[in-house]
């Protein structure tokens, strides 16, 4: 019997659509995931990315008007690796601040979800350095 592809790794879950959100941690779930959240807000969000143990993170871009890049640097600053998942790919935040990060457009298989999530590395916590380098 194969492992499910999420086993062990909690995943935060940042949507502001309310049954879209239940979809994901279902879908996430049944991939082996624990669930942290859903966050329906960017304040919900931030206060997640700040604190919340977790492995990875999905993050909907707009959130009732609010985009979630405060959450993402939070979330970059601390090593969590997360995908973007969004019905509005064409951001200019996506292709220059976050050009390294996987972006999910909506809709989606939950397979290719999941696929995305599992491909992303454990957290590597940002080193800090004396030099400026």
């Amino acid at each position: 019997m194969a492992e499910t592809p999420l086993a062990g790794r909690t995943v935060l879950v940042v949507e502001d659509e309310i049954l879209v959100a239940l979809d994901i941690a279902d879908t996430l779930t049944a991939a082996g995931a624990r669930v942290c959240g859903p966050c329906v807000s960017l304040k919900q969000a931030l206060d997640a990315a700040g604190s919340a143990a977790m492995d990875c993170a999905v993050l909907d871009i707009d959130l009732g008007g609010q985009e979630v890049f405060p959450a993402a640097r939070v979330l970059q600053t601390r090593g969590i690796p997360f995908v973007f998942y969004t019905g509005q790919p064409e951001r200019e935040a996506l292709r220059d601040e976050f050009a390294g990060v996987a972006v999910c457009v909506k809709p989606l298989r939950p397979e290719r979800l999941v696929d995305a999530l599992a491909a992303l590395d454990a957290p590597k916590p940002l080193q800090r350095s004396s030099s400026s380098r």
